[in-house]
């Protein structure tokens, strides 16, 4: 009742704080031979100097949302009871044979009161703004689109079936791991896995490397978004017709044979180099948006994720509205069906090929966005009780109902598109034929019939019913009209998903207001990864350096400008060849290092078992044990197989490109330079290279591959709270379970 009473003080008067004989007091109540108790005592001493120095600071701005930073007696005290539970449960420690934290000597006091600066960690305001800041982050559209391609190329709902056996035998207990991680330490700094093994100490660093590269390209999909968009209201969007030949009056024949129109227009306006060796200067006209875009991220990261989560009310639920509208529509019209005779198609065998789990599985670990450091960092902003465990089983279900959401509506416009593209060729075919056999080059039994109900299957009937020799003759003046080869360009890449999308949408009754709908539906997605993948870098920047804690908006504007500068890389006339290496071939091999490396430190280094005690201690219920059987033995093996399978299919498969001949107006297969590879495995290793620097560091001074007892995780790694600060960020559903364990 105490507590209670004193946190509904908090919460009632922000301008009153308790005096320091209270602080002394709630201090006091604990058992006099906790050590923690000393310690604590030890530290209140120091308090009054500390505040009044931190005070005088004039460089020490406001972060999230306002919160004015000082170390206060009245955030000791909002801190003991927001985290009572660590206190109260000290006795688990020895309970499970675990040293009990060492008494802080006086001399450690007095370095932590000269060296550290104890800067308030803010909480999600609710578990509800918690969760929605997973599930954006989750919901990449890359991802959805490169998931739609597996399925088809996989053996359609063969691969689904795979799929969610390794997201709830893989993906969930990873998450569970990371967001276990994150909560129990809530910190966020690159050191942070030091504490469950000095061996894997280089982790952080590695993330974060991991995280940096990815954001340099990463807001390249917001930019092309804005850039059509600046489109859209014009009386005729240009990529609803086939455009002009270059130095030419007519019409691109390439082009009028079928092929997507936004895609002849995306590369005629952005005037992409033949071969990826080409360079130039970068496209102006796609720069704007690119630095349009980064302001974006400037705004919802500004005030940390105060202002984040402010937008999250918007950002999250505005897709899944949008995607149902997007059913509605598009699913009477004709060609739709085409595609959605694939959500009925499974191929038995499939289950029993390798390729198909290791697909599976590398685009589990990618779909769940582990290994890439948002998932911890967002979770350190939780209180150390929440049960993770039970948010890590509502993502898993989430992103499943999600791709049983979106992957009907890509497969209809796919199926749409590749109806309309094939019409298109089979009208083009018949005009060519006409003129060919008026010009006396082809007989006259090969004239054409009329195409005015349903060309495709009229010009394919009777096709196949020339005798073999006419029909050999017409294939040898135009192209076959296959439906299933336009619907499996999929495969191509994500940007040309987009791109055929993009010209989907135009050709829909109303197509004005449809295609502002898809814009605005992807740019929400789009921003909401772009702003968790900042947060990613600002986040253990600012955990870690103090430089950082006192100038945090000068940190996100700087980082957002250094991200702007390098991603000019890739709007150059060959920058879309790198950021296709990058995001089809180097990405994959980091991150599932890293997560064999997280899944080593937690439950071989730390230990799975002990891991899980701790978790126990705090969430006041027990965690089941298959969760430390996986870690342990599931996960690494598999985790081991994805990384070898990435290996060997990046030495054995010729890694190749889909460059763009300006001079014929057609795409040309092309290999990637030998140099180029050997940049990329460079890459790679350079932000791996923090991990084994760590080993061998350690191996040289003697460390032990298992931390010992006495060095755990601490309870509350971050710094505490402000009276204010606790008040309003602790979620209301938490306060009141902390006062009751």
């Amino acid at each position: 009742m105490k507590v209670a009473q004193d946190m509904r003080s908090t919460e009632e008067g922000e301008g009153s704080p308790p005096p320091l004989a209270k602080a002394g007091s709630s201090l006091r109540d604990a058992p006099p031979e906790s050590p923690s108790t000393k310690a604590s005592e030890s530290l209140l001493g120091k308090t009054l100097s500390t505040e009044s120095r931190l005070s005088k600071e004039s460089n020490f701005g406001e972060w999230e949302g306002g919160l004015l930073m000082t170390w206060s007696a009245s955030a000791w005290v909002t801190r003991a009871q927001v985290s009572k539970t660590c206190l109260a449960r000290s006795l688990a420690w020895e309970t499970h044979g675990l040293e009990a934290p060492k008494e802080a000597t006086s001399e450690e006091v007095r370095n932590m009161s000269k060296n550290e600066v104890f800067i308030p960690r803010p909480f999600w305001s609710s578990k509800l703004q918690y969760t929605l800041a997973l599930v954006s982050y989750l919901l990449m559209p890359t991802h959805l689109w490169s998931f739609v391609s597996r399925w088809l190329h996989n053996g359609d709902c063969s691969f689904f079936i795979v799929y969610i056996v390794m997201l709830f035998f893989i993906g969930v207990p990873l998450l569970f791991l990371e967001m276990a991680v994150g909560q129990r330490a809530q910190s966020g700094s690159m050191d942070l896995w030091k504490t469950l093994s000095p061996w894997f100490g280089g982790v952080g660093y590695s993330i974060f490397m991991v995280c940096f590269v990815t954001n340099t390209y990463i807001n390249l999909y917001n930019s092309w978004i804005l850039f059509y968009m600046s489109h859209v209201f014009h009386v005729t969007v240009p990529w609803q017709h086939c455009p002009f030949q270059r130095n030419s009056s007519g019409l691109d024949p390439e082009c009028e044979q079928g092929t997507s129109y936004a895609y002849f227009w995306y590369h005629q306006t952005l005037k992409a180099s033949g071969r990826i060796e080409d360079g130039g200067p970068p496209a102006f006209n796609l720069g704007m948006f690119l630095l349009l875009a980064w302001c974006f991220v400037c705004v919802f990261t500004i005030n940390g994720i105060k202002s984040f989560e402010k937008a999250l009310y918007v950002l999250v639920p505005l897709p899944y509205f949008m995607i149902s509208c997007f059913l509605f529509r598009i699913l009477p019209m004709a060609g739709a069906e085409y595609g959605l005779k694939h959500l009925r198609i499974l191929k038995v065998a499939s289950i029993y090929d390798l390729t198909v789990w290791s697909q599976a599985g590398i685009q589990v670990v990618l779909d769940m966005g582990i290994g890439f450091g948002p998932i911890i960092y967002f979770s350190s902003h939780m209180p150390d009780f929440n049960n993770c465990l039970g948010d890590a089983f509502i993502m898993g279900l989430i992103k499943m109902l999600t791709l049983l959401f979106t992957t009907p509506l890509i497969l209809s416009i796919l199926g749409l598109w590749a109806t309309i593209t094939t019409h298109r060729c089979c009208k083009k075919n018949t005009e060519t034929l006409i003129m060919l056999v008026a010009q006396g080059i082809l007989p006259p039994e090969v004239q054409p019939p009329d195409l005015q109900r349903n060309p495709t299957s009229t010009y394919n009937s009777w096709l196949n019913s020339l005798p073999p020799p006419l029909r050999s003759a017409v294939l040898s003046k135009v192209p076959e009209c296959n439906i299933q080869e336009q619907f499996l360009k999929v495969k191509e890449s994500p940007r040309f998903v987009f791109l055929t999308f993009t010209e989907v949408i135009s050709m829909v009754p109303a197509s004005a207001f449809w295609t502002v709908l898809y814009f605005l539906l992807l740019l929400s997605l789009g921003l909401c990864t772009v702003v968790a993948c900042m947060l990613g870098i600002i986040i253990p920047l600012r955990d870690t350096f103090s430089l950082f804690r006192r100038h945090p908006r000068t940190l996100i504007v700087g980082a957002s400008m250094v991200m702007f500068l390098f991603g000019l890389f890739f709007i150059q006339p060959s920058g879309i060849y790198y950021f296709g290496l990058l995001t089809e071939y180097w990405i994959a091999l980091p991150i599932i290092s890293i997560v064999i490396c997280e899944n080593l430190a937690v439950a071989w280094a730390y230990g799975a078992k002990r891991f899980l005690t701790d978790m126990t201690a705090l969430l006041s219920r027990p965690i089941c044990l298959v969760c430390g059987w996986l870690w342990c033995y599931v996960c690494p093996v598999v985790l081991l197989g994805l990384a070898v399978a990435v290996f060997i299919q990046v030495i054995t498969k010729p890694l190749t490109y889909v460059a763009w001949d300006s001079n014929t107006s057609k795409d040309v297969v092309r290999h990637y330079p030998v140099w180029l590879l050997a940049l990329v495995v460079g890459l790679c290793a350079f932000v791996l290279m923090p991990v084994p620097a760590y080993f061998a560091h350690c191996l040289t001074l003697g460390i032990p591959f298992r931390p010992t007892a006495s060095s755990k995780l601490s309870c509350g790694m971050g710094q505490p709270p402000t009276e204010k600060g606790a008040s309003k960020d602790t979620p209301q559903g938490y306060r009141a379970k902390s006062l009751s364990t």
